[in-house]
């Protein structure tokens, strides 16, 4: 059990990297197609160019999130920090499909970069628990040892 806790803490980790290139990889496609539409019309293939990189590690976040599922299960973390687990996929299900919805109708896609901070914070706050043994409220509510 405690390599397969080790594993997931590392996997966590290395989840969290992901999301922020991801998030760095967004940027570079926005001013992509903000540089290339200037001074004119952009086509296609310029946008899809700026934005390639970022659709094609997405997809690979979300077969990461499954991988931590997985992992969270194998490692019999409890039911809590299983359920949180399994919110990191969920997310990144609707982060897919807000994308998708997005191409067509900006309304939906405003919703795009607002779940990926939503993200970006459960994965965060799952790695810090994995590193830190917890939430930290534990220690603050334990009672002091006599003689300390």
């Amino acid at each position: 059990m405690q390599v397969l806790r080790t594993i997931h803490r590392f996997w966590l980790t290395l989840l969290s990297l992901a999301i922020v290139v991801q998030i760095g990889a967004a940027g570079y496609g926005a001013f992509y197609a903000a540089d290339k539409s200037d001074p004119g019309p952009m086509t296609t293939k310029q946008f899809d160019h700026g934005f390639s990189f970022h659709s094609g590690l997405g997809y690979f976040i979300f077969l990461g999130g499954v991988v931590l599922l997985l992992l969270a299960l194998a490692a019999r973390l409890g039911k809590r920090p299983v359920l949180m687990n399994l919110a990191v996929p969920v997310l990144l299900i609707v982060q897919i499909l807000l994308a998708w919805g997005g191409a067509g109708t900006p309304a939906i896609g405003v919703l795009h970069p607002l779940n990926a901070f939503l993200i970006l914070g459960l994965v965060g706050s799952l790695t810090y628990r994995a590193w830190h043994g917890g939430t930290g409220r534990q220690a603050a509510s334990a009672p002091a040892m006599p003689g300390a």
